[in-house]
């Protein structure tokens, strides 16, 4: 028998249970959808974001906002996509906080995804990372978000549509193109 009264055994509760416990106040379903889902909101965010001392900042927002505007969730089980989206919208505010800077001159400081990596990696795959993070610098933030979305961090494509907030169709084919720009260039053509 499965107990849900916050004192244990509650890994297997379904998202819909715990977000209907959360809105209703049991502060023990707050505590198991952060610990379900923080490690996906902090590499979504490390993905996107390429520099680590952001990434606290974005997971401590995404969560205080999702807490904080739980109420709103309609579609109790689009919870991880709810979240996911969040975070997005997280990195998206630092990006454009990021440009304001450059633009008073200020740098733009940005970790390379072969920083990211254990350091059991070799050094050929520490050098294909390289590459790849090379062409990811060239694609614009709009065809960025969603190709890490859904190939490094693993969101499905409804997720993805989301999270980018736009349509299927519409990220399925910024999806292909950066496809297309990350296989160009990491294909020896950059």
């Amino acid at each position: 028998m499965l107990v849900l009264d916050g004192r244990g055994g509650n890994e297997h509760v379904a998202d819909a249970d715990l977000v209907r416990r959360a809105k209703g106040g049991e502060e023990w379903a707050h505590e198991m959808i952060y610990r379900r889902y923080v490690r996906l909101v902090a590499t979504t965010a490390q993905r996107l974001l390429r520099d680590a001392s952001d990434v606290d900042d974005v997971v401590h927002e995404t969560f205080l906002i999702a807490f904080e505007k739980i109420e709103r969730l309609i579609d109790a089980d689009a919870l991880r996509g709810w979240l996911v989206r969040i975070a997005v919208s997280r990195v998206h505010r630092r990006f454009r906080w990021r440009r304001f800077v450059a633009f008073l001159g200020g740098e733009d400081p940005t970790a390379l995804l072969e920083d990211q990596v254990s350091g059991e990696a070799s050094p050929e795959q520490r050098a294909e990372l390289a590459l790849l993070d090379r062409a990811l610098g060239k694609l614009p933030l709009k065809l960025r978000t969603p190709w890490v979305l859904r190939n490094v961090v693993g969101c499905a494509l409804e997720e993805v549509a989301a999270a980018c907030e736009c349509s299927l169709a519409t990220v399925k084919r910024r999806i292909a193109e950066a496809e297309d720009v990350v296989g160009d260039y990491v294909g020896g053509e950059p």
